[in-house]
């Protein structure tokens, strides 16, 4: 069973990733089911730390976002090298 994240400044830098995503694709609050979607990828990367599937689905997620071109590809980009320092860092 995974653990949650108790590292405080692991914490701050998953809340900061999903605070800057939101920020990012839907910065006027416009688009309803995304915010509930997004917050439950954050519980699960904030109680269930290292979960390599939680990882995936956001990538899917990120990929999604791009293709329904909420998301430019160097945005996209930018969001899933996050996630792989997020990774190194030890908050997913």
């Amino acid at each position: 069973m995974y653990e949650p994240l108790t590292d405080p400044a692991a914490k701050a830098a998953a809340n900061q990733y999903f605070d800057d995503l939101i920020a990012l694709v839907d910065p006027a609050a416009v688009l309803p089911q995304l915010r509930p979607v997004l917050e439950d990828l954050r519980f699960e990367t904030l109680n269930h730390a290292g979960m390599l599937r939680t990882q995936n689905h956001l990538r899917g997620f990120l990929w999604g976002l791009m293709v329904a071109g909420t998301l430019t590809p160097a945005q996209m980009s930018e969001m899933s090298q996050r996630l792989d320092r997020g990774r190194d860092a030890g908050w997913l």
